[in-house]
């Protein structure tokens, strides 16, 4: 898991909930984590769940609301850390086509041992019905907070259905606000 998603999170935290709940859980869990994060480097993801299970217990949080918390936060922490990303970009919909067939293709030339999750937008009769998010890593959350922030972020007339497992997939209706 790349190291921008840990850096991120931990700045996320510290603002949400301080630089003391954060130096704590990473001191209980000492021996068990890397403990020492960079943006470029990469981790298990086994040190990403153990970090948030133990400080969303400490804080009395669901799990999946924080990560969707976090997904949101996520995203304009990209937009000031890749504005180029965002720009001529008419709209959340379209945001979301270019994360699946542009950007994380960027990210695999950059960093070849990557494996980012694949974002899709199903479009049925050509209207944007689906969004579709397959990995290997159980971040749907995340992944569900960062989608429903940029359609927000772009003012699009859709939000997130509730989710539902298809295949090896997780699915998220594309629902017209107030229809």
């Amino acid at each position: 898991m790349r190291g921008i998603l840990f850096t991120e999170y931990f700045d996320f935290v510290a603002a949400q909930a301080g630089e003391e709940a954060l130096e704590e859980v990473l001191a209980e869990l000492d021996g068990k984590i890397t403990g020492a994060y960079t943006s470029v480097g990469n981790y298990s993801f086994a040190e990403f769940a153990n970090i948030h299970t133990l400080l969303c217990s400490k804080l009395d949080a669901s799990p999946e609301d924080m990560a969707r918390q976090y997904g949101e936060n996520l995203l304009h922490r990209f937009r000031d850390l890749f504005p180029s990303y965002f720009e001529d970009v008419a709209n959340g919909i379209v945001f979301l086509e270019k994360v699946g067939d542009h950007i994380h293709e960027e990210v695999m030339k950059l960093y070849p041992d990557a494996k980012p999750p694949v974002i899709k937008v199903q479009r049925i009769n050509g209207e944007p019905s689906f969004l579709i998010y397959q990995s290997h890593r159980p971040l749907a959350a995340v992944s569900e907070g960062l989608a429903s922030e940029c359609l927000r972020f772009f003012g699009d007339p859709y939000k997130l259905g509730q989710q539902f497992k298809s295949g090896d997939a997780i699915k998220f209706p594309l629902e017209p606000i107030g229809g």
